[in-house]
């Protein structure tokens, strides 16, 4: 949950979630079976009203676009493992939105795709992940210490923050700027000073893998390479 230090929330929001005072209604602790967030997934679907759930369905929808369009510059495993990744941080974003609580089964699910799809494209591609991990999560390790980010933000922007790093080094940046824009603009515009700050990060690696997918593309068919990895 994030703590925007704007104005008074209104319980009108395109992502909207119960008072992060009161409890999970899940009844879930940490270290929750895979079961058990299963059914936590499948009680936050169903308080989604159904223009919400479309929004959710296109998301994923774009996640799974953006690694079919990711095989023109990365690997299959790669390609694959961005759509994956999607799948997971969108799940991962509804639980946010119903609970105020990102689920640490899903992202640790998510990083151990990505671990797994850097490993096999090669030691230069580790590389960039581990880049883009840092400079996703770094921003708001420090933010969370200032206002308003809970640990399991920072966690999940370091795992989308990974996921486009198999696209480029330089994108987990991409992916915190375009969530802290688009979640800060909504606020304001809506009057809302607390969001679920899992759904605006699940945006943010869409917009930032669509982003760098394209970069890389231009910058291959001209000849150049993008750095450091794939020279």
């Amino acid at each position: 949950m994030a703590d925007l230090g704007f104005v008074p929330a209104s319980r009108d929001d395109t992502f909207p979630s119960p008072d992060s005072s009161a409890p999970p209604t899940t009844g879930t602790t940490t270290g929750s079976t895979a079961g058990s967030t299963l059914r936590r997934l499948s009680l936050a679907w169903g308080e989604l009203a159904a223009g919400r759930r479309r929004l959710a369905i296109g998301g994923a929808l774009a996640g799974i676009a953006c690694g079919a369009a990711s095989l023109a510059v990365v690997p299959l495993a790669s390609a694959v493992a961005i759509a994956l990744v999607g799948l997971l941080a969108g799940a991962a974003a509804v639980v946010d939105v119903h609970e105020r609580r990102l689920p640490n089964r899903l992202t640790a699910l998510a990083l151990a795709v990505v671990l797994a799809a850097a490993v096999l494209d090669g030691s230069w591609t580790v590389v960039d992940v581990v880049i883009s991990l840092t400079m996703a999560a770094a921003p708001l390790w420090v933010v969370r210490y200032g206002k308003g980010l809970a640990l399991g933000d920072v966690k999940f922007a370091a795992v989308l923050g990974a996921a486009t790093g198999l696209v480029h080094p330089f994108a987990g940046v991409v992916v915190v700027w375009a969530a802290a824009l688009s979640a800060g603009v909504f606020a304001i515009a809506t009057g809302r000073r607390k969001l679920a700050f899992g759904p605006w990060l699940w945006a943010g690696y869409v917009t930032a893998g669509a982003i760098a997918i394209g970069f890389v593309q231009v910058v291959l068919e001209m000849g150049g390479h993008t750095w450091p990895a794939r020279p």
